[in-house]
């Protein structure tokens, strides 16, 4: 469908230019831009940038065929299978060490398998998800002030504020963690965002 906009808009467009008597080159850097800045919003705005969490689920589950977007819509939905098959792919795709890494710490985190999680997360790059990741596995190991320490290194407002939820959590603080699960949700776009109202959904405020 998408495409099929971006035809439609590129044929108006040079209908347009031809009435408007429109120089070729002129013409041509005009309609450049609108279809990339058309494309940006189409096709990169839904995983990036889009808020409307029931729109990002529609998007990923229109393409699931791409393992990425089936990973996420996957574990959004608790689809075992789904996420089974996506890391899978996945891993079969990507052979760089930092990027397996990720896939694995995902796909042990979804399964709740802490031991793998920390055999896994030491090859993951850039530091501060790394520093995430450790510290996810330090508050379900009830080592909270571990936990905390890690957290400095996180620059990312959401991984901070969902951390700080993790620590709350754990703590028995339910309002402190309702709280900053609010923020984190907040803090985030895109898959992300989608990601994190489908894990902590019955304690999220969605406006």
């Amino acid at each position: 469908m998408r495409f099929v906009v971006l035809f439609g808009v590129a044929l108006v467009l040079g209908i347009i230019m031809a009435f408007l008597d429109v120089s070729e080159p002129l013409g041509l850097m005009i309609s450049m831009i609108v279809i990339i800045g058309l494309s940006t919003y189409l096709f990169i705005y839904p995983i990036y940038g889009e808020k409307n969490v029931r729109r990002i689920e529609s998007y990923l589950e229109k393409r699931r065929k791409n393992p990425v977007f089936k990973l996420y819509y996957g574990m959004g939905n608790r689809i075992d299978q789904d996420v089974k098959e996506a890391t899978e792919a996945l891993l079969h795709k990507y052979k760089q060490p930092a990027r397996q890494a990720l896939f694995k710490t995902l796909h042990a985190l979804y399964e709740d398998d802490i031991l793998r999680v920390k055999k896994d997360i030491e090859d993951i790059h850039p530091p501060q998800y790394k520093a995430y990741y450790q510290a996810i596995v330090a508050v379900e190991e009830g080592k909270l002030e571990r936990a905390a320490e890690l957290g400095e290194q996180i620059k990312s407002e959401w991984m901070s504020h969902a951390l700080a939820a993790g620590i709350a959590k754990k703590a028995g603080n339910h309002k402190e963690y309702v709280a900053e699960i609010q923020k984190a949700f907040e803090k985030t776009r895109g898959m992300q965002r989608y990601v994190i109202y489908k894990q902590y959904e019955k304690d999220l405020k969605v406006v």
